[in-house]
């Protein structure tokens, strides 16, 4: 009898990880916001490691995190680094690519709790007074990264965490527009 449960649990967990398998690896989350500030306005608070961690949500999370900063202040190569025993764990965000008032990309790097590389995206798409900003991430989840997936929402938990980042950035900017 405890063979055949054994046998039958081990099933399962094979058709778990096989249908985990056959989902697709390549993931994007995305969210935007409209700014009544010109892109001018918003652009250093995406160029800046240290601008960007006045209204990144990620602090709120995890306060006791010990960030550093290396490379230069702003744009290609400025590089925030962080630490934390807490929810944030280990890694790093390096600016790769930066245009003036357009976009902002930068790799973000994970070493704890486990190994993950992903590319941020900031985009500004301006509109006469107004612009829209767009914060995207894209990576690649390992087959027990889309096991965890099918239990958890990712696109809404960091979605959220987007989204409270976003608001964040028009109350910071909009609040200096004046």
């Amino acid at each position: 009898m405890i063979k055949k449960i054994g046998l039958g649990v081990l099933a399962l967990i094979v058709l778990l990880f096989g249908y985990a398998a056959l989902q697709p690896a390549e993931y994007v989350i995305t969210r935007e916001i409209t700014i009544n500030a010109p892109a001018d306005k918003i652009f250093p608070h995406l160029n800046n490691t240290k601008l960007a961690e006045a209204w990144g949500p990620w602090l709120e999370v995890d306060p006791a995190a010990k960030m550093s900063y290396s490379g230069p202040e702003a744009g290609v190569g400025a590089r925030a680094s962080w630490d934390s025993t807490g929810q944030l764990g280990t890694g790093s965000a390096t600016i790769t690519e930066s245009v003036a008032n357009m976009r902002v990309i930068q790799k973000l790097e994970y070493t704890k709790p486990m190994n993950m590389t992903q590319e941020s995206t900031y985009e500004l798409k301006p509109s006469g007074a107004q612009t829209t900003m767009v914060w995207r991430v894209t990576g690649t989840n390992t087959v027990p990264g889309r096991v965890m997936c099918l239990f958890m929402n990712m696109d809404k938990m960091v979605g959220g965490m987007f989204e409270k980042g976003l608001g964040n950035l028009k109350n910071v900017v909009e609040k200096g527009a004046k």
